[in-house]
C-alpha cells in the first residue's frame, strides 16, 4: 500500500509515554494501553476522517456463568452474579488513493454484575463494547507503535516522552529559510554556519538538523555580530520609539514605550539620548496628568 508522505511521517513517529494509560494486572503488575478514544483519533488524524471504516464480522457470547458471591459481612446472604463473555472479530479498512489495506483481527470482552435482568442487560452491553474495542485496537496496531505496537514487546525501550520527541523532529523548510534570513545583516553564508555546525561537532549539515540542534544553531548566528547589528539600526529605531511615545493615548502606553526607549540607548551607552527620553516622558506624563 502506498501512503502519502505526510502519513508515512506521521507512522514512523515513535509512541510517546503522555499517550499511554496504566491500569492493574494480576499481583502487583501494571499493565500499558491506548484508550480507545486516542487509537481513533490517532487513525482520523493519520488516515483522515473518510480514509478509514470498520466491520463487525462477528459478535458473539462465549461464556454465561452465574455464581454466588460471598458475603461481606457473616449471617448476610449470598449475592447472585452473572459474568458473560464476548467474542468479536473486526475488520480494518484503510485507504489512500487508490490502495486499499485491511487488517483483521479478535477481541474479549466481559461483563459481571448483580443476577438480575438489569444486571444481565448491563453486562451484555459491557462485554460486548470490550470486545469490539479490544478488537479495534488489535486491528490497528499492525499499523505500527503510533497505535501501541511496541506495548506488545515485552523487551521494548522505555518511551521517551512527548518533548524529546518534538525535539528529536527533522528541521523543516521554513526554518532552513528563517535561518538563511539572517545571513544578509551578518554577510554569512551556508559554509559559514556548516563550519560553526562542524565545531559544536554536527556533522547532518543544515538540511539535516533536528529541532534541538536548528534552537541551538539558530541562537548561535542569531547572536553573531548582534552588537554591530543593532548600532546599524539603532538611530532609526529610536526615532521610531520616540514617535510612539510621542503618539501615547494613555499612561500605560507612554510608560511601555518610554521603557522600550531607555533600555535601547542603555544597551547603546547613549547618556545623551537617555536624558532627552526622560525629557520627554516627563513631558507627556504632565499633560496626562493634567487632563485628569
Amino acid at each position: 500500500m502506498s501512503f502519502t508522505e505526510e502519513q508515512k511521517v506521521f507512522l514512523s513517529e515513535p509512541l510517546v509515554v503522555e499517550n499511554v494509560s496504566k491500569r492493574d494486572g494480576t499481583g502487583n503488575t501494571k499493565l500499558s494501553y491506548l484508550a480507545s478514544h486516542h487509537v481513533i483519533a490517532e487513525a482520523n488524524r493519520i488516515f483522515g476522517f473518510d480514509g478509514w471504516s470498520t466491520e463487525i464480522l462477528v459478535l458473539k457470547q462465549i461464556d454465561r456463568t452465574e455464581y454466588e458471591k460471598a458475603p461481606y459481612k457473616p449471617g448476610d446472604e449470598p449475592k447472585p452474579m452473572v459474568s458473560i463473555s464476548y467474542l468479536c472479530n473486526l475488520r480494518v479498512t484503510v485507504k489512500s488513493g487508490e490502495s486499499t489495506i485491511i487488517k483483521e483481527d479478535t477481541g474479549f470482552g466481559n461483563g459481571v454484575a448483580g443476577f438480575s435482568a438489569y444486571g444481565i442487560g448491563s453486562c451484555i452491553e459491557l462485554a460486548s463494547k470490550e470486545a469490539v474495542t479490544d478488537a479495534l485496537k488489535r486491528c490497528m496496531r499492525y499499523f505500527g507503535n503510533q497505535f501501541g505496537n511496541t506495548l506488545y514487546n515485552k523487551d521494548a525501550a522505555p518511551l521517551p516522552d512527548m518533548g524529546a520527541v518534538e525535539l528529536a523532529k527533522p528541521v523543516t523548510g521554513e526554518q532552513v529559510m528563517e535561518l538563511r534570513a539572517l545571513y544578509k545583516d551578518r554577510e554569512i553564508n551556508d559554509e559559514w554556519v556548516e563550519n560553526l555546525l562542524l565545531a559544536e561537532n554536527f556533522t547532518g549539515g543544515i538540511d539535516g538538523l533536528t529541532q534541538d540542534w536548528f534552537n541551538h544553531i539558530y541562537k548561535l548566528t542569531s547572536n553573531y555580530k548582534i552588537a554591530e547589528i543593532k548600532a546599524k539600526t539603532y538611530t532609526d529605531d529610536m526615532e521610531k520609539v520616540i514617535e510612539m511615545m510621542k503618539k501615547s493615548v494613555n499612561m500605560n502606553m507612554l510608560k511601555a514605550t518610554f521603557k522600550e526607549a531607555w533600555e535601547k540607548a542603555s544597551e547603546q551607552k547613549d547618556k545623551a539620548t537617555q536624558l532627552s527620553v526622560q525629557k520627554t516622558y516627563n513631558e507627556l506624563k504632565d499633560k496626562f496628568e493634567a487632563k485628569k
